[in-house]
């Protein structure tokens, strides 16, 4: 009977070693609020101004036992408007979209991928898309994947199931 009690206290000894703080560690859930207002200049043809007109983000972080950020999962309402302007900055036509995903970025040592359902907003510059020419702004919904390679710098849209309407079109 000794010698279990004096096993028993070393597995848990042992046992509270290997679960230190950094393999404890739990999701941190957080919400950033709304974004500032951006003007985006190099997409269109036109200045287009983004507005959080809702933003009720969620964004919850998991991390590995080393404490690295390894999966970011984001959900919750978020309405923007989407503004084209004129050559001084006014207002031209506005639209209104539900872009309230969800989404979730998963890291890895070479870059990240963002698995997105629902209905998003994507926009990248010139450059910045490996197999897309030129900026893009898309409204989608459905089902896309985009992959961020930390080496090359550039984005690449590895799978795109659903509809995408150009942003720069619907404001023409």
């Amino acid at each position: 009977m000794r010698r279990f009690l004096t096993v028993g206290f070393a597995v848990i000894a042992m046992l509270t070693v290997i679960a230190s703080p950094a393999g404890a560690m739990r999701p941190d859930r957080f919400t950033p609020g709304p974004n500032p207002d951006l003007q985006v200049d190099d997409i269109c043809s036109f200045p287009v101004l983004l507005h959080d007109v809702v933003n009720k983000l969620h964004v919850t972080d998991f991390f590995d036992r080393n404490g690295d950020l390894v999966r970011e999962s984001g959900n919750g309402r978020i309405v923007e408007d989407i503004t084209r302007l004129d050559a001084a900055g006014d207002p031209v036509r506005t639209i209104r979209r539900n872009i309230s995903g969800p989404g979730t970025f998963t890291f890895d040592e070479d870059g990240f991928t963002l698995r997105a359902r629902g209905g998003w907003l994507f926009f990248f510059g010139p450059g910045e898309v490996s197999n897309v020419p030129g900026g893009l702004m898309w409204l989608t919904t459905g089902k896309f994947v985009w992959r961020f390679d930390d080496a090359s710098g550039m984005w690449t849209l590895e799978q795109a199931r659903g509809t995408r309407m150009d942003v720069c079109a619907l404001l023409a």
